[in-house]
Formats: structure tokens, sequence, C-alpha cells
């Protein structure tokens, strides 16, 4: 008998382990695994670098050394099963990236590691197309391995000889609309886009046009699904999410074009700690500066049906091992900068140029809460101080220096500051005068014009959180319920002896602004639709017709913003061996004075014809109602007494 029972025990488990595999066999069967590792906005941070963590605390974070590790380790054991992807802007951030086009730096080391394939983003044509095209050269003649790269919305010109040359090295490379690669038996189709935003902000890619991402991707997409007959769409997208979904374009592409099945979003520097879903694609980001490795698990079935298994954004810190011979490249690419650049200007890359001894803000909090902050005016101030250094017995007063947050690219942490934070912190600028780096340019405006540029803070910023303004030797009030664009109501300038005097409307006076500010004047005057008009002008008041005659001259050098910066560090008073940052660049002195009110008084005053037209409108639709009134109580007037 107990045998029996002990058969008729194991012929019930055999079955039950029977009907367990037939039930696993449609889940395995009816579904491909792809495993998709992704970076964005990697700004050539080749080496580790320093981030601000939830509690306070200074993370050393990234590097392209650790970055391979962790990629080898979300390898292991899936043979080809694994997809590495990047949504644009490898480069310019560092300064890695100052020699760009002779190295190639970043997208050598991609290579190395892997990257199956890459979109550009719109830092990536700041070295303008010449400059892009000797970097593709540069990178094929230098790497036994490099990323294919992907993007379907640029357009070359039809006749501007200034970008001949990228075209034929996009030829040559090849960048391509699209590649399609294949994985663990999938055919995957990965595009590229540089979104609406991105492509404004590319002001050293003229001649290049980019076509609205949206037209440019239907046909793509169409083109994979019907001719290619790929199993998986995947977009590499420089356009970005936002909370706000109206500015989301990302989420927009999604919903315009319902055949992407995954969109790696770059750009706006978001960190989603869980995928975004519109419709069936999935949108994701790791956020900037290799400071996160993504790690994306999907299924994708024979019906076309794409479902995540598992996503999670793997920091990538001191414990990731570092792989050794990316380590030794990174190095090496270090002395090359050093040589090459640093040299140039008499720093090293490591060399301590003060001690901040408070908890700067992130730019993360700057952008959540954009307004005055203590970094921008520690760089406007630096400015100011580097153009009287640098120009010595020639100098010309400068009354105003003005700044943007976007022009701010990292923060300057508690502890010692070295010239590479100082770099990253000024990074922009492309190749001016025989060197990277934005430069310092110092045209006169009128106050008139000067009171016009202020309202980029109060009317283009909200729409657009990186035109947020700094400013030095200037204090500005305005009231945000007065009409757009006029919405400044007192300007006044710092004197040597600290006092304020009111700007005179048609005087000119002397403003210091970075270089790709500069460049950017003629976008702000579209954004505002014309009603922003800033003309530069020399000291007799006459139109500049070339930037380049109003740049700061540093003895024979053009006076470089990151340079300013590492000046103005290294001139505060000693302490404890190192120069210290005064505590007063801990928060905001008062210099953007918000005064919000409703009084109609406050709404008029001083208005400009914006204002007065629209209170004439409001007057005659008041007048109209009120003549219609009128009309209609005589009419039930004369009703009743009849």
């Amino acid at each position: 008998m107990e045998r029996q029972k002990h058969i008729r025990q194991s012929r019930w488990m055999l079955l039950l382990i029977i009907l367990s595999f037939y039930c696993a066999v449609p889940a395995i069967a009816g579904g491909t695994t792809l495993k998709v590792l992704f970076t964005h906005d990697l700004h050539s941070y080749l080496s580790p670098h320093h981030e601000s963590g939830p509690d306070g605390r200074v993370l050393d974070v990234g590097g392209f050394a650790r970055m391979a590790g962790a990629v080898d380790d979300e390898r292991k054991g899936l043979g080809d099963g694994v997809l590495l992807l990047d949504a644009g802007d490898f480069a310019e951030g560092t300064l890695f990236h100052t020699v760009f086009s002779d190295e190639a730096l970043e997208l050598r080391l991609m290579g190395a590691l892997g990257y199956d394939a890459v979109t550009f983003g719109n830092h990536d044509f700041d070295f303008y197309p010449s400059g892009l095209a000797a970097m593709l050269r540069t990178a094929r003649s230098k790497a036994a391995r490099l990323p294919s790269l992907v993007l379907a919305n640029l357009r070359f010109s039809a006749n501007d000889p200034r970008d001949a040359g990228l075209k034929n090295a996009f030829r040559e490379y090849p960048v391509r609309d699209y590649v399609v690669l294949e994985r663990n038996g999938l055919r995957i189709g990965v595009f590229g886009l540089l979104g609406k935003d991105a492509a404004e902000d590319s002001p050293f890619a003229a001649p290049l046009g980019f076509v609205d991402p949206v037209e440019a991707a239907k046909p793509v997409v169409r083109l994979l699904k019907e001719r290619e007959k790929v199993d998986l769409v995947v977009c590499l997208s420089h356009g970005g999410t936002s909370p706000v979904r109206s500015h989301s374009e990302d989420e927009k592409l999604a919903a315009a074009v319902p055949g992407i099945d995954l969109i790696i979003s770059g750009h706006t520097h978001t960190i989603l700690p869980k995928p975004k879903v519109v419709g069936n694609t999935i949108i994701v980001s790791s956020g900037p500066y290799g400071a996160r490795l993504g790690v994306l698990s999907l299924r994708v079935d024979k019906g076309g049906r794409v479902a995540v298994t598992g996503y999670r954004l793997r920091t990538i810190d001191a414990g990731v091992p570092e792989d050794p011979g990316i380590a030794r490249q990174v190095a090496g690419f270090q002395d090359i900068v050093e040589r090459r650049y640093l040299s140039h200007f008499g720093y090293r890359f490591d060399q301590v140029l003060a001690n901040i001894p408070f908890d700067a803000p992130t730019l993360n909090q700057l952008y959540l809460h954009p307004g005055e902050n203590g970094l921008g005016n520690l760089v406007t101030d630096a400015y100011r101080f580097a153009v009287k250094r640098a120009e010595g017995e020639h100098y010309r007063r400068v009354d105003a220096a003005i700044d943007v947050l976007g022009c701010i690219r990292s923060p300057l942490l508690r502890g010692d500051v070295t010239t590479e934070d100082a770099f990253q912190t000024a990074s922009l600028g492309p190749v001016q005068q025989g060197y990277c780096g934005n430069t310092l340019v110092a045209p006169y405006v009128t106050g008139e014009e000067l009171k016009s540029l202020l309202e980029v803070e109060t009317s283009l910023a909200p729409m657009k959180k990186d035109g947020h303004l700094s400013v030095s030797g200037i204090r500005f009030g305005y009231n945000p319920n007065r009409m757009l664009f006029d919405r400044v109501t007192s300007v006044e300038l710092q004197g040597d002896d600290g006092s304020f005097t009111t700007v005179q409307d048609g005087r000119l006076y002397r403003v210091v602004v970075n270089s790709y500010l500069a460049r950017l004047v003629g976008l702000i005057s579209t954004k505002s639709h014309g009603i922003i008009k800033v003309a530069f002008r020399d000291a007799q008041g006459n139109l500049a017709t070339n930037l380049d005659q109003l740049i700061v001259q540093d003895g024979d050098e053009a006076l470089r913003e990151w340079v300013a910066l590492a000046r103005y560090l290294s001139s505060f008073p000693v302490r404890d061996g190192r120069p210290e940052v005064p505590e007063r660049y801990a928060r905001a002195e008062g210099r953007i004075v918000v005064a919000a009110s409703w009084n109609p008084v406050d709404l008029v005053a001083g208005g400009n014809w914006l204002t007065w037209s629209a209170f004439a409108l409001v007057v005659a639709i008041l007048t109209l109602c009120a003549f219609g009134f009128s009309k209609l109580f005589s009419r039930f007037g004369r009703r009743i007494n009849g």
C-alpha cells in the first residue's frame, strides 16, 4: 500500500512539473528578451566628478573607466542580447573637449566601450560644421571601433560652402538617418532626432538646418516597419521631457508618432526614476554627465508588443570597479589636454584656485527655484573683475555684466575648487582665436536697450528655464503682473562708492556678456517677436558689424570666460592657505527684486506701447460693454414704462 501510495504521489508530482512546463512555454516562446543600456548628455565627462547628494554630501561619481566596468558587468551572460545607446551631447562640458577636433576623445572612448549607436545633441555642433567634420575624420583615423551615428532631421544647405566639409565627413563616417541592428534574433531599427528647443540652442550649427522632429520621424518609422521589417523601433531623441506636458517634446513626439516603441530621451538632463509611457511608447532618461547608467529590460513578442520587465538607474560611483585599460586612456588624454590647452593659459588640471566654505546650490536646485543666486552673482562679478584686470591702464568702465542660467554648466561645491571645476562651470564655447572657450564681449548698449534685455528674465525665462538672468553692477525690479515685455519697473547701476543711480534711456552703457549669449541676441529677438531689440555698439555709439571687434583682449589673447572665473576665485583673501570665497555668494543679494502688484497705477506706470495698447483695448472693450448695457437698460425701461 505504501509503495502504491508513493507511486501515485510521484505521478502527481510529475504531472505538476509537466503542466508547469507547458504553462511556461508560451511566455518563453512568445517573447524575446533584450537589455538596453543607455546614457545621454555625457558632455565630455571622461573622468569622475563631484555632485551634491540628497543629504548634502559631496559625491564622487561618473567617469568612463567606471562606466566601462558597469557596462561589462551588465553584459555578462547575455551574449548579443544587449544594446548600448546614447541620446546626444556627448561633447562640450569639460577640459577634455578642448581637443575635440584634433583628438575626438569622446567618440573614441564610446567606441572602446562598445556603444552601438549614438545621436548628436545641440552642443555637438558647438565647434561649427568644420570642427565637427574634423572630429569625425580624426575619430575614423585613430579608433579601431566606433559607434554608429544616426540623425534623421538634419538638412545641409543648398549652396553654402560652410557645411560642405561636414557633408563629406557624414558620407565618409558614415552618419545615417537610421541603422538596423540585430540582437538576440531581433531586428532593431535605431534612428536619431534633434529636438526643436535643441535646434534653437545651436547657434554655431549654421548653415545647417533641422527639420521638425515629428515630421522627420514619421517617414523613418514607416520605412523601418514596412521595408526593414524591424521588430523594435528605438528613437535616440535629443528633445527631452518636462514636468509641464505642453513643453515635453519627447512625450509629444510619442503621441504624434505612435510607431516608436522606445525613446531614449536627452537634452533636458532629466532623471526618470521610472519610465514614462505614452500610448505604447516607452520613454527613459538616466540624467547627465555619466553619473548613472540606464538599464532597461524588455520583452518583445511576435505580435510586436513590447513590455518592460525591468528598469533601474545604476549609479556610477567609487563602488564600480574601473576598467584599467580605459582608465589608462583617460589619464593619457588628461596629459594631452594639459600640454595642448591648459599650458597656454598658465594653469594645471588639478590646480587649487580657492576654497568654498559653504554649501552652494546644485544646478537642479537652481532650475527648480530660478531667480537670483549666489553662483550667478559670482560668475558675473568675475566678468567685471577680469575685464578691469585684463585692460589695465586702458580699462574703460564696465557698467554691468549679464549671464544666463543655461551658460552656467556646473555648480561649485563646498571644498577646494580646481581649474577643472572652474572650467566645467563656464565650459561653453567653440574654438575662437585658436582655442576653445567662450570669450568675454563688451559692447555698448543704450539704457533703453539694457532695460529691454532685462525683460528676458521677466517674460522669456518663465517659458525657457535656462534663460533666467544673473547680473552684476546692476539692480533691477519687476512686476510679474504687468504686460509681457513691459515688466521691468526700475533699473539702477551701482557706482564705485556702492550707491545706485537710475539708468537713462538714451545714454550708452558698457555691458559684458559671454560670446555664447552675445550670439543668442538674435534668437531673443525672434522669441519675443521682435519686441526685444538690442544693437551692440562701440564706445562712440557706432553699430558693431562684427562681434570679434568687441572681444575683450588680455594682452595678445582673447579673455576667456573660464579664465575670468579662475582669476576671480584666486583673488580672494587667503585663509588656511587657500583663497576663500566670501559667504555673500552663498545666497541672493537683492540684485533682482520681484514686486508683484495688482494696483492699477503699478500696472501701467511708465509703460511702453504694449502696455498702453493693452490699456486702450481694455478701455475700448469696457466702453462698448457700458454702451451695450446702457442701451439694454434703456429698452428695458421703455418696456416697463410702456
